[in-house]
């Protein structure tokens, strides 16, 4: 955590349960390969640590289509049955910089979406063009991307991530109140919570490179083992049955998802993670690492 999220007066963290299952969420957007590339790392928070239960893409774990078109609202379903005492780490942005939001509030950012963007291009040119009206060029970063170094959400590598996670997956699960968002939304004890995470910058924050695990070859396998043998000395326990699938998948997307769930489990034991006062992160979103 940054010290820029702070506690909000009021918060009640006396009501705040910390959870007890975790789930981390490797996204992808891909048209044809969504359900193969999203991969969900499911875990249970005991005494001395997490412990890595399954892991799988989506077309296992939810019985999903490949296609985007039906994986994305899988995911999106499984998320909102979720009982309370979990939360989710999702490892793509929620939020844009504030110069092209003209919304006061994140919820408010979620309810106009559709109607600002209707593709990931889109997402991208009005994105543009509204930094442009506020005398800025190039790319746009979010106050929390500045200071892990992260891309643009609007970035060509992360547009249609940006897009369909935050219209396909946020939007539906914010907007009815089945979901809380941290730190834009306070946490609710009848609700799960999601938390934005970024699976390069825990690296960072561990001290690995985060580079040379996402292929196919035999120093990439090792990099993963070494990668996930560091998460394993800090208190991360993978099932035997999991740990050579995670291993054996080459775009590092397992890993990613196991990453996840482990930057949700060490932000949320503390409530006072989960809150802002700064009125930019209530807009923009913030990623946890």
């Amino acid at each position: 955590m940054s010290d820029d999220v702070t506690p909000v007066p009021g918060g009640e963290p006396a009501d705040y349960r910390p959870p007890d299952r975790i789930v981390g969420v490797d996204f992808s957007g891909d048209a044809r390969k969504a359900g193969r590339k999203i991969w969900l790392a499911e875990a249970v928070v005991e005494d001395d640590g997490l412990r890595i239960v399954d892991c799988a893409p989506a077309t296992d774990r939810l019985d999903a289509d490949p296609a985007r078109e039906a994986a994305i609202p899988a995911l999106t379903r499984y998320l909102g049955s979720l009982p309370a005492t979990t939360a989710v780490g999702l490892d793509f942005p929620f939020g844009l910089p504030e110069e092209v939001v003209p919304a006061a509030s994140w919820r408010e950012f979620l309810r106009a979406f559709p109607g600002w963007f209707e593709s990931p291009n889109a997402l991208a040119r009005r994105s543009r063009e509204r930094a442009a009206v506020a005398g800025e060029s190039g790319q746009l970063f979010r106050a929390t991307d500045e200071q892990l170094g992260a891309l643009s959400p609007w970035n060509l590598r992360l547009r249609t991530q940006t897009f369909y996670g935050v219209r396909d997956v946020l939007r539906p699960l914010v907007l009815v109140d089945a979901v809380r968002a941290a730190p834009m939304l306070a946490p609710a004890p009848e609700r799960p919570t999601l938390l934005e995470v970024y699976p390069a910058g825990t690296l960072d924050e561990l001290g690995c490179d985060a580079t040379g695990y996402k292929d196919g070859s035999e120093a990439a396998r090792d990099r993963r083992a070494d990668l996930l043998g560091r998460l394993e000395s800090g208190g991360v326990t993978v099932d035997d049955d999991l740990r050579e699938p995670i291993l054996d998948d080459d775009d590092g997307d397992a890993l990613d998802a196991v990453l996840a769930a482990f930057a949700a489990a060490r932000n949320t034991a503390d409530p006072n993670n989960l809150h802002t006062a700064d009125d930019r992160i209530g807009v923009e979103g913030y990623v946890y690492v």
